[in-house]
């Protein structure tokens, strides 16, 4: 059975492990030792990205489910002369939304509590100013909480360029639902996935193919997951964060099935097949053009992998910011994973190479409307027919 409330649990959990992009260890190690309690076979890349599998009931092509655990931050760029730190942001994220976060920053032997703040000098009159500071990176700074006033003191520290800074979450879980935080994306995605795995595992529902499960660490700063996913692997599903808007209906029930994002168009048989399934099952679901969203089903592609991609995303708010999604949503999330990993392939013929004679069809030329001109029949020439007729 899906349990919501050890969702929640998890996702609490892994909210608790800093994990900025470049800075993932611990939480992956967290995953490791969650799969190990489930008994699920893993292995690992280099860089921490984990490989789950679950055996498949049968044999035929693989599929594989991807989440990422890496999250923004930022990194100190530059120690000022008054003790004060520059920093650059990890990921894309908007300055504005550095105002005021709580931070922690991680030196090579210890850590130290900061926060982010405009740059100006304050004071009484201090309003008359702050709406005058540019919207950038140049005019935001760390100030350490600690007695330091000149970069000799800071750097007496240990702190130095190129330490990590992570954002605090500061969760909140409400009992209408909602759940509030930092860092949402995409840990709240992960938790889904997880809550996926130990489901399947208590219920002993097999999957019909085997299907590898990814945990990534640098798709916040848009890396490419490179030999993660193995060659079987002919379909690929992204889970992550999608900023809804209010006006939506039911939008923190709903999971987004995206037909393509700001790196063009997924799999159009893989995403109706996936369609199909919330229909079948009665899942909320809502189609979306994702215009300015990046996944690592598009870095998956720029890789050079020959998967048919795909994207999921559970209803959220305020993408990179203070940021809010609804365990509904998660809940339906894990509901579309357990039918997609349980379901048949899309296309059983991907487990090898195929000739042309045997490759899908997008287009029935019998749905076509017919016309005379001097150009060939679109429907004609589908159908097989090459030759012009006199």
């Amino acid at each position: 059975m899906i349990q919501s409330k050890r969702i929640i649990t998890t996702l609490l959990d892994l909210l608790a492990i800093p994990s900025p992009c470049g800075f993932t260890d611990e939480i992956v190690h967290y995953v490791g030792k969650a799969l190990d309690a489930m008994g699920v076979a893993y292995d690992m890349t280099r860089r921490g990205t984990i490989r789950a599998r679950l055996p498949g009931r049968t044999g035929g092509p693989a599929r594989a489910v991807v989440t990422h655990v890496d999250t923004i931050g930022a990194m100190v760029r530059y120690i000022r002369d008054d003790g004060r730190l520059l920093v650059a942001p990890i990921g894309h994220w908007s300055s504005r939304f550095a105002e005021g976060a709580r931070v922690t920053l991680f030196s090579e032997r210890a850590c130290y509590r900061g926060c982010l703040l405009p740059i100006l000098d304050w004071g009484v009159s201090r309003d008359q100013g702050v709406d005058q500071v540019p919207t950038d990176w140049d005019h935001i700074e760390l100030r350490l909480e600690e007695a330091v006033f000149n970069a000799e003191q800071v750097r007496q520290l240990g702190i130095e360029v190129g330490d990590f800074i992570a954002l605090e979450s500061h969760p909140e879980v409400l009992e209408n639902g909602y759940i509030i935080s930092r860092n949402l994306d995409n840990k709240a995605g992960t938790a889904s996935v997880l809550e996926l795995l130990r489901h399947l595992v208590e219920s002993e529902t097999p999957v019909t193919h085997d299907t590898y499960v990814l945990f990534t660490v640098n798709e916040t700063a848009g890396g490419s997951m490179g030999s993660a996913i193995l060659p079987e692997v002919s379909e690929l599903l992204t889970v992550d964060f999608e900023s809804v808007k209010p006006t939506e209906k039911s939008p923190f029930k709903r999971v987004t099935l995206a037909s393509g994002d700001a790196s063009g168009p997924y799999d159009y048989h893989l995403t109706k097949h996936l369609h199909r399934l919330a229909v079948d099952g009665d899942i909320p679901l809502q189609q979306k053009y994702l215009r300015a969203f990046h996944s690592d089903a598009a870095s998956a592609l720029v890789a050079g992998h020959d998967v048919r991609t795909a994207v999921i995303a559970y209803a959220g708010d305020a993408s990179h910011s203070v940021e809010r999604t609804h365990i509904e949503s998660l809940t339906n999330v894990v509901r579309m994973l357990e039918a997609y990993t349980t379901s048949e392939p899309t296309f059983a013929a991907d487990a090898e190479r195929i000739s042309v004679d045997r490759f899908s069809h997008q287009i029935d030329a019998r749905t076509l409307p017919r016309h005379h001109a001097e150009v060939p029949d679109p429907a004609e020439v589908l159908d097989g027919d090459y030759r012009r007729k006199d």
